[in-house]
């Protein structure tokens, strides 16, 4: 068995990340859900 069908771990896994990092892990900026991809880690430039 692999880990292939148990995507509730990454679910549970980003939603704690986004908890620590995020001011509002309700509306995220750093860590993007794409639709049929993944996750996208977002970097914000200061100028």
């Amino acid at each position: 068995m692999g880990y292939i069908e148990q995507t509730q771990y990454l679910r549970v896994f980003i939603a704690q990340l986004r908890k620590k990092i995020e001011a509002n892990p309700n509306h995220p900026i750093f860590i993007k859900t794409e639709s049929g991809i993944g996750y996208r880690f977002i970097t914000v430039k200061n100028n």
